[in-house]
């Protein structure tokens, strides 16, 4: 893999992660949205809670719209995406620029889905480009390394997600375990805490239950990577 900085190594990982939160967040919203227009959603304040936010959101329609497009909101999803966006600017020589051109263009359909009547269709299109970034970063950085890096990223924030959004135990522990075995691959050190804390819960298998509180799982994802 030869010699890479802290600071490369910080912007790799936090490019995946920021990736997988715009990308998790999207499949949610979109889920969310059409629970909202069938008139069953889930209160806002419950997700606020859930992705421990502060709550300054009128309905759950203000939530939509501006947890999507805040660009002054840090937890939003436009945040989201344009720090994406950025580690992925400067990190173009490492990552190619055919590469790039996805994470700009997912950007892209977000600004348009801003100024849409149809913000959801454009989000797909968005996810499209995530997908594609992921495709294109596979076959044009050859470097393993380097690419676990990224998909560290990627699964730690989706660990994240999944535990705090409630998803079932089953994909919760099968993304455990491949964030277990992606940091096994890389040069990024990790906190011993975090790592018996996740080793622990993925040793029961397929079959295994998580606790109720989710809390110190939400937390070793998290905390995991240390740079």
């Amino acid at each position: 893999m030869g010699a890479l900085t802290l600071s490369k190594i910080d912007r790799l990982y936090w490019m995946g992660r920021y990736a997988e939160r715009v990308n998790t967040t999207l499949h949610f919203l979109m889920n969310y949205y059409d629970q909202t227009i069938d008139g069953q959603p889930v209160d806002h304040r419950q997700i606020c809670d859930q992705l421990a936010v502060p709550n300054i959101y009128k309905d759950n329609e203000d939530f939509i719209r501006n947890f999507m497009f805040d660009e002054t909101n840090p937890d939003s999803l436009y945040t989201a995406a344009d720090h994406m966006l950025g580690n992925g600017m400067t990190l173009r020589e490492t990552i190619k620029s055919e590469t790039l051109a996805y994470l700009q263009m997912a950007f892209n359909y977000l600004v348009r889905a801003k100024n849409s009547t149809s913000p959801m269709i454009e989000a797909q299109s968005m996810i499209d480009a995530l997908m594609a970034f992921r495709g294109s970063f596979d076959d044009t950085v050859e470097d393993e390394g380097i690419r676990d890096i990224i998909k560290c990223g990627f699964t730690s924030e989706r660990c994240s997600l999944y535990l705090r959004l409630g998803y079932p135990d089953k994909l919760c522990l099968k993304e455990m375990g491949k964030l277990i075995a992606r940091v096994r691959h890389t040069p990024v050190r990790t906190r011993s805490y975090a790592f018996a804390e996740l080793l622990k819960a993925t040793a029961a298998g397929d079959g295994g239950r998580l606790p109720l509180d989710r809390s110190d799982l939400i937390h070793a994802s998290e905390e995991l990577v240390e740079i």
